[in-house]
């Protein structure tokens, strides 16, 4: 079978080696036809296809070439429409800016002819005081003129006040500057003291004769005076017994309630005061300096004042002030200021204070205070006594597990440290109370005692415990004191208490100790016992704990608060002593 598929594939090769030249040529034009008609063909078919993607090609371009034309127009609206509203912006800010600069001239101009008037008037106010001290003199004279600007009525020019010593009688001698003259308004007040309503141009006048109280209150139009409202409120007596009091408003008898709700509506609040022992005096000094200075006082408010100053002292902005407390700490009508300057910072989730203590006494002389506090853990403590004592306090994070407290006060116009007192012990004021108290935590080792645990043989105290003494301000010597006590037995606590806790105490096997009955009528009771060992024995472990009862209320101290339903946990651990 191969042998015969040779011999085709050989005859066919000869025959086509026998095509003569003109068979050829018929081949060659034979195939040159079918070339043409199979090109013609299949150029056909590619320019069908072309022309369809074409066509495709062409309507996709049209429809972007619109998209694009239609986007162009719109943001050529869009930025005719911004034209437009810049247009209007422009014109308003333009107007707003122009404005704003014609009020801020205005201001200027203002503040100008303000600080022209003051002047003069300043200049007015030291004549006239300085003929008027000269007039006075000093001879025969127990204190000297003192002098106050205020503002009486609703402008910005200030009144002069000319306080003439303490006297019973009138002595508030108020003056404007009126025409380039100063000129008398009025005169009011008794005791060195004027009250006022700033700048509502109305003046109280008060004075007591005999146990009778007589009070005008009056409206100060310019340098004329009207009176709004007299009250008076008179004893009846007969043979020297007081047998009544008349009260009259306007002059008119009327009830009590009638004449205390019209005294309400004046006296309140609002007044403000005048009083000889804080105004500047005539012989000392320069009168013409002090005159700014109390024009410094009123443009600039005294807590405000204290505050820049205080900054200016720390060179610090005023985002720095931690705390910053205004107030009359000694209760003497002059204000003082303190103020922690620094920064805020967390530790372990906790909030803490770093920064530096600060006092501005009321004559504006800042002085830094010890800053070796370093850190604080709470600094907004504040604790109000009458008739006028107050301390400010604050814990420092120089121990870490006890609250150390720094105490403050003013005494004589200077800041003083009388955290000693408390031997750095932290206070918990609870506010204001009939008797002033407050309590100072001790904290100490003193829960557990094991009998020989060192190995010299001595007794190992553990158990840190925190227990509230009790303590009071003492207005007789203007002091803090811890109260005292005493210790009593059993039987005189049962008695007066009304109960028989010791025995309940003694009869869970416990061993009652020193109770001790403290002057405010809290008593401490004092109980221990030893531990067992896991086998049951004796441990030589003795734990110590406390019971606090308020004979006050005859139930334990701040039960509701401490949540106590017995004496167990009425304590706080460890034990009392005196």
């Amino acid at each position: 079978m191969r042998k015969r598929r040779i011999t085709d594939v050989i005859l066919v090769i000869c025959l086509l080696l026998a095509v003569s030249g003109a068979d050829q040529e018929k081949l060659d034009d034979f195939l040159t036809g079918v070339r043409r008609e199979s090109s013609a063909a299949e150029f056909g078919q590619t320019t069908a296809a072309d022309a369809a993607i074409l066509e495709d090609e062409w309507a996709e371009s049209a429809w972007e070439t619109a998209r694009l034309q239609r986007q162009e127009e719109e943001l050529a609206e869009m930025a005719e429409e911004q034209t437009k509203c810049m247009k209007v912006y422009g014109y308003f800010l333009a107007e707003y800016v122009s404005e704003r600069r014609e009020r801020d001239e205005r201001e200027e101009q203002k503040h100008a002819r303000i600080v022209e008037e003051q002047s003069a008037v300043l200049e007015g106010y030291g004549a006239f005081l300085t003929e008027y001290a000269a007039e006075q003199g000093e001879e025969g004279r127990e204190e000297a003129a003192a002098f106050s600007l205020i503002y009486l009525d609703g402008d910005d020019v200030p009144e002069l006040v000319v306080m003439d010593g303490k006297a019973h009688l009138c002595d508030a001698f108020v003056y404007r500057f009126e025409e380039g003259r100063t000129v008398p308004v009025g005169t009011y007040g008794q005791y060195g003291t004027l009250l006022y309503r700033e700048k509502e141009g109305i003046v109280f006048d008060s004075y007591d004769s005999f146990g009778d109280t007589y009070d005008y209150i009056y409206q100060i139009e310019g340098s004329q005076e009207r009176l709004l409202q007299s009250l008076s409120e008179r004893d009846l007596t007969e043979d020297g017994e007081l047998t009544g009091t008349i009260f009259t408003v306007d002059g008119e008898e009327v009830l009590w309630e009638q004449y205390r709700e019209v005294y309400e509506t004046w006296y309140g609040a609002e007044e403000q005061k005048v009083e000889y022992d804080l105004c500047r005096k005539l012989t000392h000094g320069d009168i013409r300096e002090g005159l700014k200075k109390e024009l410094e006082n009123l443009i600039l408010k005294p807590e405000e004042s204290l505050k820049q100053e205080m900054l200016a002292k720390a060179k610090k902005p005023e985002e720095s002030i931690l705390l910053f407390d205004y107030d009359d700490y000694d209760g003497d009508g002059r204000f003082e200021a303190f103020a922690i300057v620094g920064r805020v910072f967390n530790s372990y989730g906790d909030v803490y204070y770093s920064g530096t203590l600060y006092f501005a006494g009321a004559d504006g002389c800042v002085t830094e205070l010890d800053e070796s506090y370093g850190g604080y853990r709470m600094i907004n403590g504040k604790m109000a006594f009458p008739p006028g004592r107050k301390y400010l306090y604050f814990y420092t994070d120089l121990v870490v597990t006890a609250n150390n407290t720094e105490l403050w006060t003013v005494r004589d116009g200077k800041p003083v440290d009388e955290s000693e007192l408390l031997y750095s012990q932290q206070v918990v004021y609870r506010g204001e109370n009939d008797r002033n108290e407050f309590e100072v935590w001790v904290n100490g080792y003193d829960m557990t005692c094991e009998k020989g645990g060192f190995r010299s043989g001595e007794d190992m105290w553990t158990g840190h415990t925190y227990k509230p003494y009790f303590w009071y301000y003492d207005s007789d010597v203007d002091q803090i004191r811890k109260y005292g006590g005493k210790s009593i037995s059993k039987e005189d606590f049962e008695e007066f208490s009304g109960t028989n806790i010791p025995e309940e105490i003694e009869a869970e096997g416990y061993t009652v100790g020193e109770i001790i009955r403290w002057d405010n009528d809290i008593v401490t009771i004092n109980y221990h016992y030893e531990m067992l060992s896991d086998e049951g024995e004796p441990s030589g472990f003795i734990h110590y704990d406390n019971v606090i009862w308020d004979n006050n209320v005859k139930d334990f101290w701040r039960k509701e608060a401490m949540h106590v339903t017995s004496w167990r946990g009425a304590g706080v651990g460890g034990s009392y002593g005196l």
